[in-house]
């Protein structure tokens, strides 16, 4: 190659490639400061969209989490109001089997009447019980069992971090806690099927002298059929909502490992390999400086054209 002043070959491709070195130094500096391979879009721009998408499905997961661990809360409330409302049903039971003893006198039979009134009427207010202002029972008879989620006392709670997405090929996977009647508050309705009878949640007021429906605790009307028929409906409401809180712990536990395995995905895509990079810093460390180098002695070649000029 001749001698020239006019263009140094020699020092431009080492600056060039100091450049290039350094660009590499500097990145490599960037993803151990961050501890991320995908520090900007242009590292790997399918990763960084896939990752971007996982990120928002991770926190989607922690929502669903959340709303499932509502849903138990709210069973778990809706369970101790049952289990008042097999409690005070098992008490009028006691006071019906005392009310049928011979040897007991009108007005006996009038304090247990005292207490089998204020007990029923206890039965219609646990049907008003709310839940963070949410009813926790239906409204009527006839919404008993209903799945309808704008019906009050019916929920419907998206179990993964698709949430409510449907369409034609895929719909969100969900659970139904449906509609629970507890007793009839209104007097006029058979009340059929609600878990608590129209017998103990509505009629038999005033005193044991009376005949018919007015006769409260003593009157013939309020078999004993009945209450035990109560009781067991009540029993089978409450295996329900243990069978539907046992699903939601499923549910929940089927969540966190799913944020588990989410995060574990996009951890592979954005996470740095701490050791491969160390050793990627340590190279274009090396080459930085031996561009810089090279770059000195390359900018000194042109000082032996000087010297024959001046020589």
């Amino acid at each position: 190659m001749p001698i020239s002043i006019s263009s140094n070959f020699a020092a431009a491709a080492a600056a060039r490639n100091l450049e290039s070195a350094n660009d590499n130094l500097v990145k490599s500096l960037t993803r151990l400061s961050s501890g991320k391979k995908i520090v900007s879009p242009q590292d790997d721009a399918g990763g960084e969209a896939v990752q971007l998408k996982m990120k928002a499905s991770i926190s989607r997961y922690d929502k669903a989490k959340g709303n499932i661990q509502n849903a138990i809360s709210i069973l778990q409330t809706q369970d101790g109001v049952l289990q008042t409302a097999t409690e005070v049903v098992g008490r009028i039971a006691e006071l019906k089997t005392m009310s049928e003893d011979s040897t007991k006198n009108s007005q006996d039979k009038q304090n247990y009447n005292e207490e089998f009134q204020v007990l029923r009427q206890q039965l219609v207010d646990l049907q008003t019980e709310q839940f963070n202002g949410v009813s926790m029972f239906t409204t009527f008879s006839d919404t008993n069992g209903a799945t309808d989620p704008n019906t009050a006392g019916v929920y419907k709670i998206y179990t993964t971090e698709q949430g409510s997405q449907e369409n034609a090929a895929f719909t969100a996977p969900s659970v139904t806690i449906s509609g629970v009647h507890l007793a009839n508050t209104g007097g006029n309705s058979a009340g059929t099927f609600s878990s608590i009878s129209f017998v103990l949640s509505a009629g038999f007021a005033g005193s044991v002298a009376g005949a018919g429906t007015t006769g409260g605790i003593a009157s013939t009307g309020l078999s004993m059929d009945s209450i035990l028929s109560d009781l067991q409906n009540l029993s089978n409401a409450r295996a329900k909502n243990g069978a539907l809180q046992s699903r939601m712990e499923y549910a929940y536990k089927n969540a966190s490992i799913g944020k588990v395995n989410m995060e574990a995905a996009r951890g592979r895509i954005i996470d740095l390999d701490i050791a491969e990079e160390s050793t990627n810093f340590a190279k274009a460390n090396i080459m930085a400086q031996a561009a810089a180098s090279i770059l000195s002695q390359a900018n000194a070649t042109s000082r032996s054209a000087l010297s024959l000029l001046m020589g």
